[in-house]
């Protein structure tokens, strides 16, 4: 789920701004997920688009390339309207984030 050595890379560029610009990927990717489920409920598929837009960008700086793509499939079927199949989607989203959440987590606690 990570690439662990553009992990490494990234943590040694970053510095001691490495742990803190991880804590804020996860504080920021928690809150994204109530958001996308309060925009499903209201049919908005634009404004999931917008927060799948954001993890997918966020996903990327934090070298979880697989999450990324996966957030790319999820934009895509908001960008085509399929509003039916959001809520699935989203759930898929949020487990594999969850995985990367833990990943990342136990990447910080082992240094």
């Amino acid at each position: 789920m990570l690439d662990i050595d553009a992990l490494a890379t990234l943590r040694e560029i970053m510095e001691d701004e490495f742990s803190p610009l991880i804590e804020l990927y996860i504080r920021d990717s928690d809150q994204r997920f109530p958001a996308m489920r309060e925009a499903l409920r209201e049919k908005d598929a634009e404004g999931v688009r917008l927060l799948v837009h954001s993890l997918k960008g966020a996903s990327s700086n934090v070298c979880a390339a697989d999450l990324a793509e996966h957030a790319h499939r999820v934009e895509q079927m908001a960008i085509d309207g399929k509003v039916d199949q959001l809520a699935t989607a989203v759930d898929a989203l949020e487990s594999d984030y969850l995985q990367v959440r833990q990943s990342l987590e136990s990447y910080i606690a082992s240094a």
